[in-house]
């Protein structure tokens, strides 16, 4: 067969490939210039930015989880906007310009390529669909507390809306629907963009008061002077546990982290206190609390954050509705939980114990002791409900019978099950009690932690008392008082000033105890009592006052709670 004979046998073929092509093209093309067209592509970005979130969902995680790792990488990006303020108004202003800038061209009808109005469209969905996941995070966790994402946003919905069909414009009785449906959506986002900008403006500007530096010493200031070596040991959760562990946290290994402090060489003192952290529900990981830790060891005491099991599945668990009745739950999750933490306390005993510690703590600590009766004890939201069972266990050990600080931030209800029930009629007279909790708190209430503070009425009580946090919008960044103030997540200015700077006064009134300084622990008391060295918040740029602690020493009997 020659070469003339085979190109005219392929040819039919070659031609019918052409008009298949042509037929794509065609769909193609006919879909682009659609009336729907720019609608599909908006829908596209929003869909894009919330996919992370319907797909766990779909895989059957709440919204409140589903959400979570956004929250989280929102989190990150707002700090760090936060620290860049003038790089982001210098975004905000380039971004603008294009907008205008593509604005102005179309009004004059100079030539605007079609792909960068689709871009335009599509990235309004984006904003659009990321602002959704915002708002819903606004709602559960953060309240208010961003301000700098949603201008941003504001600024590139703008842009978007004004650069891809510039000035809005009303919509007309003779146009059809889709001129009129997109005036309008046209219109809706423009004012809806300068509503979000507006709030952030005089962030970007620099004109609004800002809240006070964290202390350059003293109190809230850097942690220290001691620094850390740590250890790690596994302990053995019991059989009742494993046997209805869920697999979320199936590639734990659940032990103790010891925390050693670094003391000069003859330090002249006996031994050092021990502190005993728990974490939150669902955050086992101990990177959360460093910050906590490091001002505790920071002071001079060993501290020991103890991770428990949280993803506990008892028989009925899933389906049950559970009662809470005065700071108390019946949840089935809370007995292998406990059963757990008794374990490892169990295995602490032999750990810092003189006669059977390791030579690891020996190496640091020489030949001080570890002396449990000085106690720290808390935790944050389950963690500190389950600190207060906890205390009661330590006691049939002999801990915290000298001395003894109680910290719980943004604590849940605890259990109600009858098992290490708290009964602190034993406690020492030195016995300093903290329970904060915070104005917007979207995760636990604030009354579990006023009925917990009843537990304690059998001591002075000027040394028992609830905090409240209330949240001061005033300035730039704004100080949001959440459920998060004790995690590194979430340590920014309200945290130094309402949670750290109490920590290192408990640490110091503690190890000054243990160490018989009586100046020390005077000094750290005045700064623990309700009192205006308590209460203090700093002040806004301006000379403002940033809104005081509030403290209660009888929560309960307070207007404040009464819906308690």
């Amino acid at each position: 067969m020659n070469l003339i004979t085979t190109f005219f046998l392929l040819n039919p073929y070659f031609q019918h490939m052409e008009r298949a092509v042509d037929s794509e093209q065609s769909v193609l093309a006919k879909f682009v210039q659609a009336p729907i067209f720019p609608m599909a592509i908006f829908s596209l970005g929003a869909i894009i930015a919330i996919i992370e979130t319907i797909y766990l969902l779909i895989l059957g995680n709440s919204l409140e989880n589903a959400v979570w790792p956004i929250a989280i990488r929102t989190l990150e990006i707002t700090f760090l906007l936060r620290q860049n303020v003038p790089s982001v108004a210098l975004l905000c202003a380039i971004v603008l310009s294009l907008g205008l800038w593509l604005m102005i061209r179309g009004q004059q009808e100079k030539y605007i390529p079609a792909w960068i109005r689709h871009v335009l469209v599509f990235f309004s969905g984006l904003i659009f669909g990321s602002y959704v996941v915002f708002v819903i995070m606004d709602i559960r966790y953060l309240r208010g507390a961003f301000l700098l994402l949603p201008t941003l946003y504001g600024f590139i919905l703008f842009s978007c809306a004004i650069g891809s069909r510039g000035i809005p414009k009303l919509p007309k009785s003779n146009n059809g629907f889709f001129d009129n449906f997109y005036s309008v959506s046209h219109l809706l986002a423009v004012f809806f963009a300068a509503w979000l900008m507006m709030p952030g403006i005089p962030a970007l500007a620099g004109i609004a008061p800002s809240p006070p530096d964290k202390p350059a010493f003293g109190y809230g200031g850097q942690p220290g002077p001691f620094a850390e070596v740590l250890e790690i040991y596994p302990y053995t959760l019991p059989d009742n546990v494993t046997a209805i562990q869920g697999d979320t946290e199936e590639d734990i290994t659940f032990s103790i982290y010891l925390s050693l402090p670094v003391l000069p060489e003859n330090p002249g003192i006996e031994g050092v206190p021990l502190a005993i952290i728990f974490h939150a529900f669902n955050n086992p990981s101990r990177e959360s609390y460093t910050d906590w830790i490091d001002r505790l060891v920071g002071k001079g005491m060993v501290v020991a954050y103890i991770q428990y099991p949280t993803d506990i599945r008892p028989e009925g668990g899933e389906d049950w509705n559970d009662k809470t009745v005065e700071g108390t739950s019946d949840w089935p999750h809370h007995i292998p939980r406990l059963y757990s933490i008794y374990s490892a306390l169990t295995l602490l005993t032999s750990i810092i114990d003189d006669q059977t510690r390791g030579v690891e703590i020996d190496s640091v600590l020489g030949n001080l002791s570890i002396m449990p009766e000085h106690l720290y004890i808390g935790g944050h939201s389950l963690g500190g409900a389950y600190s207060l069972h906890a205390l009661q266990m330590v006691q049939e050990f002999g801990w915290g019978n000298q001395t003894l600080v109680v910290n719980t931030e943004m604590a849940a209800s605890r259990p109600v099950q009858d098992l290490w029930q708290p009964d602190f009629t034993g406690l020492p007279e030195a016995t300093m009690v903290h329970l904060a909790v915070s104005e917007d708190d979207m995760t636990v209430g604030q009354c579990d932690s006023v009925y917990h503070q009843k537990l304690f009425n059998m001591i002075e009580e000027n040394n028992s008392i609830l905090i409240y946090i209330p949240s001061d919008k005033y300035g730039f960044p704004r100080l949001v008082a959440s459920h998060y103030i004790p995690t590194n997540e979430a340590h920014d200015t309200l945290s130094d000033w309402a949670f750290y700077r109490r920590v290192d006064a408990q640490a110091d009134w503690l190890v000054a105890r243990s160490r018989g300084d009586y100046n020390t622990e005077q000094f750290a008391y005045s700064h623990l009592i309700d009192g205006p060295l308590l209460r203090d918040m700093g002040e806004w740029s301006d000379g403002t006052p940033v809104l005081q602690l509030q403290t209660y020493t009888n929560a309960i009997q307070e207007n404040k709670f009464n819906y308690c």
